[in-house]
């Protein structure tokens, strides 16, 4: 063995740190081979000889200042003594098993990543006498593997924060803008239950065991060992990084830790607290402690003190998570929500496959947003990535989530178009994709689910509406606005009688709205807006009892205003603007005691403005008539609600040489058009005059 040290490569001196790590490695296994041979001894003079031979910044030398002969003198030495000590058998029969670790460490310290071909010093230049070991191939010691770089977080630009628009308008009244739907806990999404595995598998017994009762020197070696099944070796050697960090944290501890069942889960929560700025965190109560960690904060356990649930959300926790994440194998609940975690989603998220919610919602996530590191997670029930920067396309991998409840991936840059597989999710309740870059058609599969909300809005996807999905009476959400759906709603549209929210505004949808939205009770909001039905707005609501939201504004129907849509007890929000309305403004508009917004403006309506009486209309805050046919004097009863501070916005055709509203400005009416026929008017036609 001497003289195959003798003759092995030299260390380069770029190997340095390298170098300083496997000697330290190499005093841990001369403790132990010493302490076997020598129990009554304290310590190995090679060791405290090598000790003092190390600077003030960790670099190991000899007389010389050179790294490389201090190295390999002290393995000769080392070794020396093991072969003198090699005829004393050991009553145990371990000397084996540290040959091996020997071996291991020494070929570790000889072989740089790309090792050159190693000349005979009294051979000619080019002509090797004796063919050079093959990397990977050991004749006699094994080799370690080549080191993997540490994966450094990706730069990512910080998601605009999006803020409601106001709604106050400047030289026209605004329609009401579209509200992004929280992810959550979608207000217009039932909450959902997540299952967990009450019986979730017990990682296999710690091994191997027998070492855990010998010396500290012994476990250290076995503590390097046993995290090189998570983490290269070679990470180790930086002591800046996460892993790094993580190691020297464990070194540090109690070394009955090391022995634990629990030893690897200890190591990948300490390598995700220093990878993700745990000294930043808002609360990392216990977190490095001496405590267990299931008694570190978020942190929970079954039983056998194994983790279950990690939940950091709100956390200002930064930076990656990292692939040592696998090392929480029973881990059932994964939640991230509202941080500022960058990078992708590691690899090692593959490893967690007990894992049933996992919930990244809310950060600056980059990369595929469905690699097959998810796809294998057959477990998973619960899958949240919305308001991230994640790419890439749905798979039809997909389909292999059986157990899948909710789909969360709004607000990201995702791509292509729904596979049709997503019908075998029969587990499926909510999907949320909304605010991608999808296109293509839905699929009619989608009716095989029992979905309670399907949330789309704000993407490509083109064709026709799939009839099936007016099948599944379990819905209580639908959103589609924001594409380019073409055709008409079908009758069957009624059966959904547990549909709150149905918003179809801003398609090319045509025909006529369905009478059959009168058994549809249970809606809160419905907004057809900006589509091109024809006909009329169906009389039906007289059965609503909660209806908040109601715009068909911007669209080509005629007819009257229906009264029945006053009736509603819940209504709030009433927009009917630009939709070619006739006839005249309804006496019993009044009614509606919680109404705030009322836009008729655009239309053709004629006759007077009717009054309200006393204690009517209390909370009405905008009222929008211009570019109407309506004449006469405004009610003294509505301009007593400006007087009060009530209304804000009270707009009419009230300018010009000829108004056809007679409204003191700005004292009752603060804006004034000028009058003119509705058609000439629409929309862009408006004129504001400001004072007169």
């Amino acid at each position: 063995m001497t003289s195959t040290l003798r003759s092995s490569r030299r260390i380069r001196p770029n190997m340095r740190a390298r170098c300083m790590i496997a000697i330290q490695m190499l005093l841990i296994c001369n403790s132990v081979v010493f302490s076997l041979v020598n129990p009554n001894e304290k310590d190995d003079n090679n060791n405290r000889i090598l000790r003092q031979r190390i600077d003030g910044n960790g670099d190991m030398t000899d007389e010389n200042n050179n790294p490389d002969n201090t190295a390999r003198q002290y393995l000769e030495t080392l070794w020396d003594s093991v072969e003198k000590k090699r005829e004393r058998k050991l009553e145990d029969g371990r000397m084996p098993y540290l040959e091996s670790m020997m071996g291991m460490l020494t070929m570790s310290m000889s072989m740089p990543n790309k090792p050159p071909s190693r000349q005979s010093p009294t051979s000619t230049p080019g002509t090797p006498t004796k063919s050079p070991t093959t990397p990977g191939t050991p004749t006699k010691f094994p080799i370690s593997k080549e080191p993997t770089p540490t994966r450094m977080p990706s730069s990512s630009t910080a998601l605009p924060t999006q803020t409601e628009p106001t709604r106050k308008p400047v030289s026209g009244p605004t329609l009401p803008t579209r509200v992004p739907i929280p992810t959550r806990g979608p207000n217009d999404a039932p909450s959902l239950s997540v299952p967990t595995l009450s019986n979730p598998p017990t990682p296999a017994p710690f091994s191997p065991t027998q070492l855990c009762k010998e010396t500290e020197a012994e476990r250290e070696l076995l503590l390097l060992e046993t995290l090189s099944s998570t983490t290269d070796r070679w990470v180790f050697l930086d002591k800046n990084t996460p892993q790094g960090m993580a190691h020297s944290f464990l070194l540090k501890e109690k070394l009955s830790f090391v022995c634990t069942p629990t030893l690897m889960q200890r190591y990948g929560l300490s390598v995700l607290y220093f990878a993700t700025g745990g000294t930043d965190w808002t609360d990392a109560t216990g977190w490095l402690g001496s405590e267990h960690e299931c008694n570190w904060y978020g942190v929970e356990c079954n039983k056998d003190l194994f983790v279950t649930s990690l939940n950091l959300a709100i956390n200002n926790v930064n930076g990656i998570i990292p692939d040592e994440i696998s090392a929480l194998s029973t881990l059932q609940k994964f939640d991230l929500f509202s941080n500022t975690i960058t990078g992708t989603l590691p690899a090692g998220l593959s490893g967690l496959t007990n894992l049933v919610t996992l919930d990244l919602q809310r950060n600056f996530l980059v990369g595929d947003a469905f690699p097959n590191t998810i796809t294998s997670l057959d477990r998973l029930v619960s899958y949240r990535i919305s308001d991230n920067q994640l790419t890439g396309k749905i798979p039809n991998r997909i389909g292999l989530l059986r157990k899948l409840s909710e789909l969360w991936a709004g607000n990201n840059l995702i791509s292509g178009s729904i596979p049709s597989n997503i019908g075998d999710l029969r587990n499926l309740k909510t999907i949320y994709v909304n605010n991608n870059a999808l296109t293509g058609k839905v699929p009619s599969e989608l009716g095989l689910i029992p979905l309670q909300a399907l949330v789309m809005n704000d993407n490509s996807f083109f064709d026709t509406i799939p009839s099936q999905l007016f099948n599944v009476a379990s819905l209580s959400t639908i959103r589609l606005d924001g594409n380019f759906f073409v055709g008409t709603l079908p009758d069957t549209i009624g059966q959904l009688t547990d549909l709150e929210n149905f918003r179809v505004e801003k398609n090319n949808l045509s025909g006529r709205i369905p009478e059959s939205i009168g058994s549809m009770t249970s809606l809160i909001n419905l907004r057809l807006s900006d589509n091109f039905w024809t006909g009329t707005i169906p009389d039906v609501f007289y059965n609503y009892r909660q209806l908040d939201y109601f715009d068909v504004s911007n669209t080509v129907l005629g007819g009257t205003i229906p009264i029945s849509i006053f009736s509603i007890p819940t209504l709030r929000l009433a927009y009917m603007s630009n939709c070619n309305l006739q006839g005249t403004i309804p006496v019993q508009f009044s009614e509606a005691s919680e109404l705030r917004d009322l836009y008729l403006d655009g239309n053709d309506l004629t006759g007077v403005i009717p009054p309200i009486a006393p204690g009517q209309l209390t909370k009405l805050n905008e009222f929008l008539l211009q570019t109407n046919r309506i004449y006469g004097a405004m009610p003294e009863s509505i301009c007593r609600l400006r007087s009060e501070s009530v209304l804000d916005d009270l707009w009419t055709d009230c300018g010009g040489p000829s108004p056809e509203i007679e409204c003191n400005f700005p004292e009752c009416c603060n804006r004034c058009f000028e009058a003119g026929t509705a058609s000439s008017t629409r929309r862009n036609g408006r004129q504001l005059l400001g004072e007169k």
